[in-house]
């Protein structure tokens, strides 16, 4: 018995040797933090319940919508024009005619290592939004430095 408990102890010793240790050398080169923080792609698309099932459920099928947007960096606004393409496959030409401004999904391209969060009522990404009224964003370099984005959904064309 005492064997084992000295046995236990050399091992729980040798463990916290080992996580104590770096492997890291010494005089790495720092590199900057990125201090970009912009919006530089607006995605949309329509989620629907699809015709396939699991568990008794409908998988959640989605169309992307085409996006043409315009990008003012003065200002941090990008104005959209989003276009819903014809029906095909799930897509119904019934499920195309449900497409709503205010239930749509957005994702974005971001600076790199940059955090995006929404701001006054908007909702979060990947929850239905109301485009009906402008998206406000805050996108925060990995720097600390933060920017406000407005997105307006400037016309929905079916």
């Amino acid at each position: 018995m005492k064997r084992q408990i000295k046995l236990n102890v050399a091992l729980v010793a040798t463990l916290i040797i080992t996580m104590l240790s770096s492997c890291l050398k010494k005089d790495l080169p720092v590199y900057p933090e990125f201090d970009a923080n912009e919006i530089t792609l607006v995605n949309v698309e329509y989620r629907f319940n699809g015709s396939q099932m699991m568990n008794g459920q409908p998988i959640v099928a989605y169309q992307k919508l085409t996006v043409a947007q315009t990008i003012d960096k003065t200002s941090s606004t990008i104005n959209v024009v989003i276009t819903v393409p014809s029906a095909g496959g799930e897509f119904t030409a019934e499920e195309r005619a449900k497409v709503v401004q205010s239930k749509l999904w957005f994702y974005m391209n971001i600076s790199t290592a940059a955090k995006i969060s929404p701001v006054e009522g908007t909702p979060a990404l990947g929850d239905p939004t109301d485009a009906t009224k402008p998206l406000k964003y805050i996108v925060k370099a990995a720097n600390g430095a933060s920017k406000a984005w407005t997105i307006n959904v400037t016309a929905l064309n079916k």
